[in-house]
């Protein structure tokens, strides 16, 4: 009974930091972002040329007097080109706790695939004096023939969008070198995961001291050699950058690119709390008399390995910060790539080395 007990209260905690870890990264990921919260704006899913388009502003915060105003813009299909493209007519005395309405016609111009809001606050109403941007995010812009049920107004999110004072004071400071990635990067991970593949495919075939523990190791070592070799395939090839760009182009063409932010919070929130919930049976593996802890060694690299480069995958904009922040062309994500990596691979090398162990007469 108190075996029993014990191994329940084990299960709850380690439930509980599961849990914890996962809504914790939540919540980091989501205060990263900064979104404005001194307004709530409501805009339809699309925009249809030659008909009206209502955008709901509500001002959550204290604005201190002042204008407010909103107009329409337009970006063409690779979200560029952009250029005003509507006016809801003068700027409105702002409130806090106010609602307001403005109300667009959309007209037809060239190179024009998307619209979108851009909400100020400004003590004259004109854009050179404002103190506070947001742009909401983009409506595909369909024909008249082309119109659905898109006009009901739902609640978007919203980015932080420079002043002209910010962007004057931003354009003035000396450019910030952009970190990049040396070249070497991918192809040396590339020929660590590789090494790892062959090592873990040469660990899977050594003599081993019982059929028991053949049957138990030589599948997953085969396992791991695969899963090592189809890696290092996917990082020599450049494979994962194409799968990205496909998979925004196709969210883009559904109209869901904007709802990815809590799809990416959400997985990387579990691929945290998977990671942490891995390590915790690492360590209760490694404690049991007899276990396979190179085995162990060598799934914790290469979980580690995938999970970052998953996330890394993900493209969410905290870690393409860190992604940006280099050290002689190497950034975190991809050192912490490359530990995982090479834990594999000296986990597979020592079990390599590992010889047939004499039974006791």
């Amino acid at each position: 009974m108190p075996n029993d007990r014990r191994r329940i209260g084990a299960r709850a905690a380690a439930a509980a930091a599961l849990l914890l870890v996962f809504a914790a990264t939540w919540i980091l990921l989501d205060l990263s972002e900064r979104r404005p919260a001194w307004l709530v704006v409501e805009a339809p899913e699309f925009a249809v040329i030659g008909r009206p388009l209502e955008i709901r502003v509500t001002l959550k915060a204290d604005v201190r007097g002042g204008l407010v105003d909103c107009s329409l813009h337009r970006a063409n299909a690779e979200r560029q080109g952009w250029g005003r493209l509507a006016s809801s007519g003068p700027s409105r005395p702002a409130a806090k706790g106010a609602t307001y309405i403005f109300n667009f016609v959309v007209p037809e111009r060239e190179a024009t695939a998307f619209a979108f809001a851009l909400i100020y606050l400004s003590p004259t109403g004109r854009w050179e004096d404002g103190t506070r941007a947001v742009t909401a995010p983009y409506m595909p812009v369909r024909g008249d023939g082309e119109a659905g049920d898109g006009a009901r107004l739902r609640r978007v999110p919203l980015y932080r969008y420079p002043t002209a004072a910010e962007a004057a004071r931003a354009k003035a400071k000396p450019p910030r070198p952009l970190g990049r990635p040396a070249v070497w990067i991918h192809p040396f991970l590339g020929a660590l995961l590789l090494a790892a593949a062959a090592l873990a495919a040469a660990a899977a075939g050594r003599p081993m001291a019982s059929a028991k523990e053949r049957a138990g190791e030589r599948p997953v070592w085969l396992s791991f050699a695969a899963v090592l070799a189809a890696s290092a395939v996917f990082e020599l090839s450049g494979l994962a950058g194409h799968l990205t760009a496909w998979g925004r182009r196709l969210a883009e063409g559904q109209g869901v690119y904007e709802l990815r932010k809590p799809f990416q919070e959400a997985i990387m929130a579990a691929t945290a709390a998977a990671s942490l919930g891995l390590f915790i049976l690492f360590i209760r593996a490694v404690r049991r008399p007899g276990s396979h802890r190179l085995l162990w060694g060598a799934g914790i690299g290469l979980a580690a390995y995938l999970s970052l480069s998953f996330v890394s995958v993900l493209s969410f904009h905290a870690v393409d910060v860190a992604r940006g922040v280099t050290w002689n062309g190497i950034s975190p994500v991809d050192a912490l790539r490359g530990a995982g990596a090479a834990t594999a691979l000296g986990a597979a090398w020592l079990a390599v080395r590992r010889r047939k162990r004499p039974r006791p007469t």
